[in-house]
């Protein structure tokens, strides 16, 4: 039987334990069982062994119950076509994507941990001694306080994650390797491989800004910020290369809006295939 410093730690390994959800059918019909089986050990001489029985259970229940009513778990679905603002009680702001999904406890000051199915971007308070964590199926990104995005796609098998502020570092579930990323540096894990990235923290709506301005830009690595904006893919081909673009694109701006600009400003024609979710691109 393991040895414990204190009860504290007791409870703390108990608290921290993952449990089952236990039906009230089951539990009723525990306790109906309950009686035969003291009888029984009472008739052996086992009453001492019964009545530590009662104190287990005991113990067991009012922990379930103490988990469920006094820590449940808190679930955010966005369903809506614009992102969904989530703002969680240590004033962390989440900000959710479309088709996403966050779960993380009522009491989520103490925990500071959320579980992310799909993207989402976090501007976290900065707490020296709490440590925030952002879990998918197989990533952990831990941080004390910036501003970061997280995208996870079938069930964690491709992560990546985009660093603006601050500092974070991630670890991938089975790994014994972590990874530290400064801004401008994202981290991708994908068909079991993990590397990091360079990327233009000025390319992004996600650190608060309202606009971007684009000045002598190649068209394809703007092509490459649109995909991942309006989830379609480009046609590079040789009306593309080497092209370079100056604009300013704003938050609100439809990709039709940004399309019709680029068509004036390279003399193009984009032709937009909502089936496959292609973009091609022609001459005029």
């Amino acid at each position: 039987m393991k040895n414990y410093e204190s009860i504290e730690d007791q409870f703390e390994e108990a608290w921290n334990s993952p449990y089952s959800v236990i039906s009230n059918k089951e539990i009723e019909r525990s306790w109906k069982k309950f009686p035969v089986y003291l009888r029984l050990k009472e008739k052996r001489g086992y009453v001492k062994a019964g009545l530590a029985a009662v104190a287990v259970m005991i113990l067991l229940f009012t922990s379930y119950f103490f988990l469920e009513i006094y820590n449940p778990i808190i679930t955010v679905v966005n369903f809506s076509q614009v992102e969904k603002e989530v703002r969680l009680s240590d004033g962390s702001l989440v900000l959710l994507k479309k088709d996403s999904e966050i779960r993380y406890n009522e009491n989520f000051r103490n925990s500071r941990g959320v579980e992310l199915k799909g993207e989402a971007f976090f501007k976290v308070e900065k707490d020296s001694m709490r440590v925030f964590k952002v879990v998918t199926g197989s990533t952990t990104t831990k941080v004390l306080g910036t501003s970061f995005s997280v995208i996870e796609r079938e069930e964690g098998e491709i992560v990546e994650i985009f660093l603006y502020t601050g500092r974070v570092m991630v670890s991938v579930k089975g790994k014994a390797e972590s990874w530290g990323l400064i801004p401008g540096e994202s981290f991708v894990y994908s068909e079991g491989k993990a590397y990091v990235e360079k990327f233009d923290t000025n390319l992004s709506f996600e650190s608060g800004n309202q606009f971007i301005d684009i000045n002598n830009l190649e068209i394809e690595e703007l092509f490459k910020f649109l995909e991942k904006r309006f989830d379609y893919e480009f046609d590079k081909n040789h009306y593309t290369k080497n092209k370079r673009v100056t604009l300013r694109v704003n938050k609100k701006d439809s990709l039709e809006q940004i399309l019709k600009l680029l068509s004036i400003i390279n003399n193009t024609t984009y032709e937009i295939n909502q089936e496959k979710r292609e973009i091609q691109v022609f001459s005029k």
